[in-house]
């Protein structure tokens, strides 16, 4: 695990994802109290599962290595090979970069797509392409990636999570630019930020990710006071309801 936070620090911004799964039974609540309080400077996605769909995992710890095309590149435990996971690692987000595929096109798509993240300039290099199977493929992946884009801001928002959010709709409306007709899907998502009810989400997470701070930080021990004066706030919010989550976490011992 800290290597895989280590590791998202560092390459995130990159291309690299880290994902860390928990397979012994805890609940989300449990996941949640040991992360705070064993690796409270973790930024990865974290969640439960009873099964990872890897057969050449033996035993825990274990990690894998996942392509930028969704190849399984490696698997086995972590501490068994350091090296290979870092080469394969540096070799994929050069491939991130530079784009993939056995064209020159492919690449170019590719590497706007997945490295600029300019789902605009994607698509410009689409339509330089010939008719074919390639083109209609890459076109599919320029769609897909557009609708992921759109599927993580409503996710973000139905969780609570409204900065982060706001800024991937931002990122969103640079990456389509005046491309029709994605611009006039994503004008509405990004003014709805303008609009009272999510000014008061984006106000009280502004809050919460202060104290999340203190908890990063050496001011851990005052978040619970801190979260409990938030809480004060009456009425529904998907904010509130993820500083509940943590206050319990926090309250939670961890084994």
């Amino acid at each position: 695990m800290p290597s895989a936070i280590k590791h998202d620090h560092e390459l995130s911004k990159s291309g690299l994802v880290s994902i860390l799964v928990e397979v012994q039974g805890a609940n989300e609540n449990e996941l949640a109290a040991f992360l705070w309080k064993t690796f409270p400077g973790n930024d990865c996605f974290a969640c439960t599962s009873t099964f990872v769909p890897n057969p050449e995992a033996p035993g825990i710890p274990n990690a894998c290595v996942i392509g930028v095309d969704g190849t399984l590149l490696w698997s086995g435990n972590p501490l068994s090979d350091t090296k290979k996971i870092d080469e394969l690692i540096a070799a994929e987000l050069v491939k991130v970069k530079k784009g993939w595929g056995a064209s020159a096109g492919a690449r170019k798509v590719r590497a706007s797509l997945y490295g600029k993240r300019d789902l605009a300039a994607a698509l410009a290099a689409v339509e330089e392409l010939p008719e074919g199977d390639e083109r209609t493929q890459l076109q599919k992946e320029v769609d897909a990636r557009f609708a992921s884009a759109k599927k993580s801001i409503e996710n973000l928002k139905s969780q609570g999570y409204f900065l982060k959010a706001e800024e991937q709709s931002k990122e969103l409306a640079r990456s389509v630019g005046q491309r029709a007709p994605w611009v006039t899907e994503v004008q509405p998502m990004v003014a709805e930020f303008d609009g009272e009810a999510l000014k008061a989400e984006v106000a009280l997470d502004k809050k919460l990710d202060k104290i999340q701070d203190q908890l990063r930080g050496k001011k851990g021990d005052g978040a619970p006071k801190a979260l409990a004066a938030l809480l004060k706030n009456e009425g529904s919010s998907k904010v509130l309801d993820r500083a509940r989550a943590l206050l319990l976490a926090l309250q939670t011992k961890v084994e």
